[in-house]
């Protein structure tokens, strides 16, 4: 879920980047090609969606026509702000959000051992849920900009590792 939701951003957010015309539903067919084979997770739409295809069509329909209307109704930036809303104040530190880069930071300090204050309290989860995947620690600064820029071609193993513990958190901030 982690490697679709992270390279989905993306791909909305080059289409929000974009001058395009029609990029909202060049975005729609890309969410629903059902042989679109997800980066990081090696799968289609039909392998995870099996059961439910109808509904996410309906789903990814319904809102790309919503945006397109708004999109035609708003000045350029007031439609940005509508279509990035429904997250504003919720999660702030998910990737493509404006804490996320220092939550990857907090997350390569945990996994070079640095951040003794959070094994103290997240050691023995953290022992629970297993050691960081080799490929997650054998160059930790190529897996700290993956996780910036690219998370889904971490590979959807490695991500599963990540998505399943706190080390992703942002430190606590001193009061």
């Amino acid at each position: 879920m982690f490697a679709r939701n992270t390279w989905l951003t993306r791909q909305a957010f080059d289409v929000l980047g974009s001058d395009d015309q029609f990029r909202l539903y060049e975005l729609e067919d890309l969410v629903l090609d059902r042989n679109q084979v997800w980066p990081g997770c090696e799968g289609t739409l039909t392998d995870f969606g099996w059961g439910f295809l109808g509904d996410i069509k309906k789903h990814a329909k319904q809102r790309i026509d919503m945006l397109a209307h708004f999109e035609r109704r708003l000045p350029p930036d007031d439609f940005l702000v509508f279509a990035s809303a429904p997250w504003f104040g919720a999660r702030d530190d998910h990737y493509g959000m404006p804490r996320w880069p220092a939550c990857v930071e907090a997350a390569a300090c945990r996994l070079r051992g640095e951040d003794e204050e959070f094994w103290r309290a997240e050691g023995n989860w953290m022992t629970r849920i297993g050691p960081a995947p080799a490929a997650v620690t054998a160059d930790l600064e190529a897996t700290r900009e993956l996780l910036l820029e690219s998370p889904w071609e971490l590979g959807a193993e490695n991500l599963h590792w990540f998505a399943w513990n706190p080390i992703l958190r942002p430190r606590r901030t001193q009061a």
